[in-house]
């Protein structure tokens, strides 16, 4: 399953609830404010998920935006561009939008 997030999770638990039901083979893609939740200092529930199999993937033109740098985020926060979103959402099926 892919899990698109797209609050931020200081204003919203979209991403706290997704990663309680999310399995190893899923798929969670940050997109628009969520991608501050991949910051390494934003308290996020993401900390957690070091070393878990869940897979996290973070729109870059998203964080570009807002001026989040890749180098302040958490190790394991994997980078996609538009064209790897729709390949993330053509090999993932369900797709759940989480707000």
């Amino acid at each position: 399953m892919l899990y698109i997030i797209n609050k931020s999770h200081t204003d919203n638990l979209a991403l706290s609830k997704c990663l309680q039901t999310a399995s190893a083979t899923d798929v969670v893609l940050l997109i628009e404010h969520a991608v501050y939740a991949a910051l390494e200092l934003s308290q996020s529930p993401l900390t957690a998920m070091a070393g878990s199999a869940v897979t996290v993937y973070a729109l870059s033109p998203d964080m570009q935006a807002r001026g989040v740098q890749q180098a302040a985020c958490l190790d394991f926060i994997q980078y996609v561009d538009y064209a790897g979103f729709v390949e993330l959402v053509a090999a993932n099926q369900p797709i759940r939008s989480c707000f």
